[in-house]
């Protein structure tokens, strides 16, 4: 129930079983540490404990499967590296203009834009020797884009 307001009628039941109830004095020191939470120092040693033992797994770090080697932190970091190395360039008018001229709807799926996102998709892809000019970009949702892949398909 994290981040969520509890309805009156359940504050109002609680209430009523707590009266005339009295906490030991363990419990009542268990519920402050509960309500320190983070400032507890106890608590963040046994935390960082479990976290260092948790980063010397087998599928951790270097030998987990998703490893990219630690080149960069930015996550579009092998887009930005494929898209400088590719032949050419084009600007956003050209983008817009091309957008409407297929009307803004996907070539593929036939939907229009405001009920899906068209996305630039590279009809030869960059990977197979494709340049970045406006030639060679179509106007794709990202779900057609996702399943063409690699593939040399011209809507």
């Amino acid at each position: 129930m994290k981040g969520r307001k509890m309805p009156e009628t359940t504050k109002e039941k609680m209430r009523e079983y707590a009266k005339g109830r009295t906490f030991s004095v363990e419990t009542k020191n268990k519920l402050s540490l509960a309500k320190m939470g983070d400032k507890n120092p106890a608590k963040r040693i046994d935390v960082r404990k479990k976290i260092s033992e948790a980063g010397k797994g087998k599928h951790c770090g270097i030998n987990n499967w998703n490893w990219k080697g630690g080149v960069s932190k930015n996550p579009n970091y092998r887009r930005i590296y494929r898209k400088n190395r590719a032949e050419g360039n084009h600007t956003t008018y050209e983008w817009e203009l091309l957008k409407r001229q297929y009307g803004y709807t996907c070539p593929c799926c036939e939907k229009s834009e405001p009920e899906i996102k068209l996305t630039e998709d590279h009809i030869i892809p960059l990977i197979k020797g494709g340049s970045d000019f406006i030639e060679n970009i179509q106007p794709l949702c990202k779900l057609c884009n996702n399943k063409k892949f690699t593939k040399i398909i011209r809507y």
